[in-house]
């Protein structure tokens, strides 16, 4: 089945950190979203054990290995998946930080709030009854 290209959907560039829309370079010149473009690309294995160098060539960034030569950035990344979960532990530990303050201040705010039910009572009154409480 024929799918036909669509007008700017050809090629998006995405941040190696966050999957997001990449619109700014870095200083290895690896395309990034804004929020990262501070961080740079280390500890990058190949799968033959070697160290991976960034490279930058006419159709984008790419990693060189000294034994295997050069390789696909996406099939980098996908040999270094930690580049992307440091991200999401980064944000999952000030979830878990920012769940623990808030408990924090329930548990503290919680003898306040018991004290405010305790002292309000309901009454609740039928038709029948309001001759006693307005008299």
């Amino acid at each position: 089945m024929y799918i036909p290209k669509k007008y700017g959907k050809s090629k998006i560039n995405k941040c190696p950190f966050c999957e997001k829309q990449a619109t700014i370079k870095n200083k290895q010149v690896v395309p990034v979203c804004p929020a990262h473009k501070d961080k740079l690309l280390e500890n990058t294995k190949c799968a033959c054990g070697e160290w991976l160098d960034v490279c930058a060539g006419k159709w984008g960034p790419y990693f060189r290995c000294m034994d295997c030569g050069n390789i696909n950035f996406r099939k980098g990344l996908e040999l270094n998946p930690h580049i992307r979960n440091s991200d999401k532990n980064q944000k999952q530990n000030q979830k878990e930080q920012k769940t623990k303050k808030d408990s924090e201040n329930q548990i503290s705010a919680k003898p306040n709030y018991k004290a405010e039910k305790e002292t309000k009572k309901s009454v609740t009154i039928r038709s029948d009854e309001l001759d006693f409480y307005f008299n």
